[in-house]
């Protein structure tokens, strides 16, 4: 459930707060200042966070009652993953710990969908919109972006296969070649088609680890965790 500020048009000056559901604005670590105050007030870092401990500490400090200020003039340089397996395990690793951070915010077990997505306009990072909200035995968040309608209508794809019903064979591949098209039409420049291509196989890998991470956090910590992509 990473909202990343630096996405959402938030202009300088203090972040609003926590605006729905367990989305919150938060600061990675790898740039962000905390007065003295504020962590010992809220007890620091987590160390049981394996990833997100940043979400989760900004969670709590907001909570507390301080306000998170950005400022995009604040710029370090980070050195980011120089190889296709450190970018993979690094995103895997991402999505692993999320479910642990989840369980720890969003309170009693519920089910919660969200559909990614709209105008940046709306008062919602990335116009996230939670559309099911309800108790449920166990924790769960799902989220329906292209990316994960694509998986879900090859899945269905097969099932009708296997059960030799045409009509939902059919129906399951127009709505993957849809949510297919949808996903891969994110930041895909016609005027460089080699480069896109490359770089929609480069966010379909890392997604596809974030992503998958993120499921097996969710089965450690019993809750079934479909993670939002990195990329929208």
């Amino acid at each position: 459930m990473i909202i990343d500020i630096t996405r959402c048009n938030y202009a300088p000056g203090y972040l609003p707060k926590a605006t729905q559901g367990f989305f919150n604005p938060f600061f990675a670590a790898a740039n962000v200042a905390f007065r003295r105050e504020a962590l010992s007030e809220t007890r620091g870092f987590d160390p049981n966070c394996q990833t997100g401990e940043d979400v989760d500490i900004s969670i709590r400090v907001s909570r507390a009652g301080w306000e998170l200020w950005y400022e995009p003039e604040a710029v370090v340089n980070h050195q980011d993953p120089h190889t296709f397996r450190q970018l993979l395990r690094q995103w895997f690793g991402y999505g692993l710990g999320h479910a642990y951070v989840y369980k720890k915010h969003v309170g009693r077990p519920r089910l919660q969908v969200y559909r990614p997505g709209g105008k940046r306009a709306e008062p919602r990072p990335y116009g996230a919109r939670c559309v099911l909200d309800l108790p449920f035995p166990f924790y769960g968040v799902v989220f329906l972006s292209g990316y994960h309608l694509f998986h879900l209508a090859l899945f269905a794809l097969v099932i009708g296969a296997f059960a030799h019903s045409a009509v939902a064979s059919i129906v399951a591949g127009i709505v993957a070649l849809a949510a297919g098209l949808n996903y891969a039409s994110i930041r895909f420049d016609w005027r460089r088609p080699f480069y896109s291509l490359a770089m929609l196989g480069l966010r379909y890998a890392g997604d596809s680890a974030f992503v998958s991470g993120a499921l097996l956090g969710g089965i450690r910590e019993r809750a079934l965790f479909i993670e939002a992509t990195r990329t929208r």
